[in-house]
């Protein structure tokens, strides 16, 4: 699992253009930061308040959903910084400057959500990135840290919705089925194999990574159909009563019904926050309502363990990969 309280949120503008992160600047007036002491000093701030970083791209982890620049600081410490998937970024082992925002306070891992990125000369004294940043990104795979006191969990590389160009159908649905498994071993074969076709299926329908939904099921009821919540939510995905009837699903403790519904939630919830995951995640836990009303992730710590619990998940079950 990643130590990081790595939040996952995009960038939306144009990059690599000197114009462009020109015109960033300009518009969100960052902060030049040497260091990450100030923002230990006041996270919440640096929350609203852009900063401008200034290092080399040491790595690059890509999935459909996400780009993740390990970004190593002039001052030689990381952070990572979140991009949509289709925008390119300064290539790994290059010297950039980039404007930022921080995703959240807190973590192992500075995370900032990416506003602009530039290349740039290094700064003067900084040694040249080592022999091995010189790989084409395309060639490059960066494993999440593993904190050393916990074992490192099973990594189960999952198709994004099953596609069948990079796997058989039969070799994707044991893939599902074994990370199933892993989750809640006291499930039949059958069991296994009866959500993860549903998964597979309703996912490449309504349009949602597979690998988000797993997530979401394992971190809501460990893939157990009965699950009933204090709260009163209900099944896989751990619908609520009201919820539930919105969606039109009659019986939420039936896996088709149940799953029918959720993936059409989490996929609501991604196109009313433009595909941002952590909010979309975070009105999945806690409404969009409070959402909305805090202007973002809510002060709840359920919610952020939460967000942290399905993206480490995800993590598990997508380990980026450079294609």
């Amino acid at each position: 699992m990643l130590a990081a309280a790595t939040v996952w949120a995009f960038a939306s503008a144009a990059w690599g253009d000197p114009d462009t992160y020109e015109w960033t600047r300009l518009r969100h007036k960052p902060a030049a930061i040497s260091d990450l002491s100030a923002i230990a000093e006041q996270p919440s701030h640096f929350m609203k308040q852009a900063v401008e970083l200034s290092g080399c791209v040491s790595g690059i982890l890509r999935s459909e959903v996400l780009t993740t620049l390990l970004f190593k600081l002039d001052s030689g410490q990381i952070v990572h910084l979140l991009a949509r998937p289709e925008h390119e970024v300064t290539p790994t082992g290059a010297h950039a400057r980039a404007i930022a925002r921080l995703a959240e306070p807190g973590g192992d891992v500075y995370t900032f959500n990416l506003l602009a990125m530039t290349s740039a000369p290094a700064a003067e004294g900084q040694p040249a990135p080592p022999e091995a940043y010189a790989q084409p990104a395309s060639q490059q795979f960066v494993a999440p840290p593993q904190p050393q006191e916990q074992p490192a969990q099973p990594r189960y590389v999952l198709p994004s919705r099953g596609g069948p160009s990079l796997m058989s159908e039969a070799r994707i649905l044991d893939a599902y089925q074994r990370a199933i498994a892993y989750f809640n071993p006291r499930l039949s074969e059958k069991e296994r194999c009866t959500i993860a076709r549903y998964i597979i299926d309703f996912s490449r329908r309504i349009g949602v990574d597979a690998r988000l939904v797993m997530a979401v099921v394992a971190a809501e009821s460990n893939f157990n159909a009965s699950a009933t919540s204090r709260t009163g939510a209900m099944g896989l995905g751990q619908l609520m009563p009201a919820t539930a009837r919105g969606l039109g699903v009659r019986n939420a403790y039936d896996a088709r019904d149940n799953l029918w519904g959720a993936i059409r939630l989490v996929r609501g919830h991604l196109e009313n926050n433009d595909g941002d995951i952590a909010l979309a995640l975070a009105c999945y836990n806690a409404g969009s309502g409070a959402v909305r009303r805090y202007g973002g992730v809510p002060p709840y710590r359920e919610t952020r363990n939460y967000i942290r619990k399905v993206t480490d998940i995800y993590l598990q079950l997508a380990p980026e990969m450079a294609q």
